[in-house]
């Protein structure tokens, strides 16, 4: 039922929102941008079905390798001349296709090389000085990426840099590679606010216990994905299958079914409920649904899960 889903709603809505250009915006006739493209292209490349949908994947890798810029970086959108945590998306999107293997390279170098503002001594020792514990309670030597260069470390931008390089086996990633994934991984980890989940940023502030996402969440799981005996990572998992069962279907975002769906999934607990929910849900929702929803509906309902596994390869 679930891949009859995809195949009649998720593939022609996405085809039908695509650009001339061969890219995507978040929404149908928006200018297109990085990140709606890589999620179309994501889901493209684990569902399609016929030739209609490779041609629109072959366009969408090379609209992406297009925009790269000359640091390795990808920008946010065409015109802008920075690169931003979206490199880390498009990355994950074209890891594993020969022909852009040394354009994922160059991406995965700055990736390593971008380290944001709260990783430089100053700013820590800064904080330290600064910052009391009744403001915010984390572990300052650990640090991720940034949504902007030489900005702070957040959850979602680190999950995404690590959800991707978590996909090139180890032994061909550098040593400074590892160690940013460890340094990672430990910072999510410190990040987990009390009982569960995560939220875009600190876990406390003023005392006070941040309240869990599921967006977050569900990156932040997927990029802790190899560290599944981690209390924190078992206690998350709890969270996010309690929060999908107490919200009532017909009040259920989409999206955070379909994400819901997809963390549970990586971690062999899916639930047969969220498969039906999320379906009644989109065709509810259609005229509202975004690009990235939709691939996140399509990657959901997609029993391969070709997008979060090794690349036995090693491409990138």
């Amino acid at each position: 039922m679930h891949s009859e889903f995809v195949e009649r709603f998720c593939l022609p809505h996405l085809l039908e929102a695509r650009n001339e250009d061969g890219g995507w915006g978040f929404k149908v006739a928006s200018r297109s941008r990085a990140e709606p493209t890589a999620w179309a292209l994501l889901s493209l490349l684990n569902c399609a079905t016929m030739p209609a949908h490779q041609e629109a994947a072959s366009r969408a890798a090379e609209f992406l390798a297009a925009m790269q810029l000359s640091d390795g970086s990808w920008p946010s959108a065409p015109e802008a001349l920075e690169g931003s945590w979206v490199t880390s998306l498009v990355c994950l999107a074209l890891l594993g296709q020969t022909k852009f293997s040394g354009n994922v390279t160059r991406g995965l170098n700055w990736l390593c090389d971008d380290l944001p503002g709260d990783s430089r001594l100053f700013r820590r020792l800064i904080r330290r000085l600064v910052v009391k514990n009744t403001v915010a309670t984390q572990n300052d030597s650990y640090y991720g990426w940034s949504w902007t260069p030489r900005t702070s470390s957040w959850v979602e931008p680190t999950s995404y840099a690590l959800i991707f390089m978590q996909r090139i086996p180890s032994e061909s990633l550098s040593g400074a590679a590892r160690r940013r994934q460890r340094v990672g991984a430990a910072m999510l980890i410190d990040r987990m606010c009390p009982g569960g989940g995560w939220n875009c940023g600190n876990p406390m502030v003023y005392g006070v216990a941040g309240q869990p996402q599921v967006g977050p969440t569900v990156w932040a799981l997927l990029a802790l994905k190899h560290h599944p005996e981690q209390p924190e990572v078992q206690e998350s998992l709890s969270w996010l299958a309690e929060n999908s069962k107490s919200i009532p279907e017909p009040s259920a975002s989409p999206a955070s079914l379909a994400l819901t769906h997809i963390a549970l999934s990586a971690y062999g607990r899916s639930d047969a409920r969220l498969t039906e929910d999320l379906c009644a849900a989109y065709e509810r929702n259609e005229a509202t649904s975004t690009v990235p929803e939709l691939a996140w509906a399509a990657l959901a309902l997609t029993d391969s899960g070709n997008w979060l596994k090794s690349d036995p390869n090693g491409n990138g």
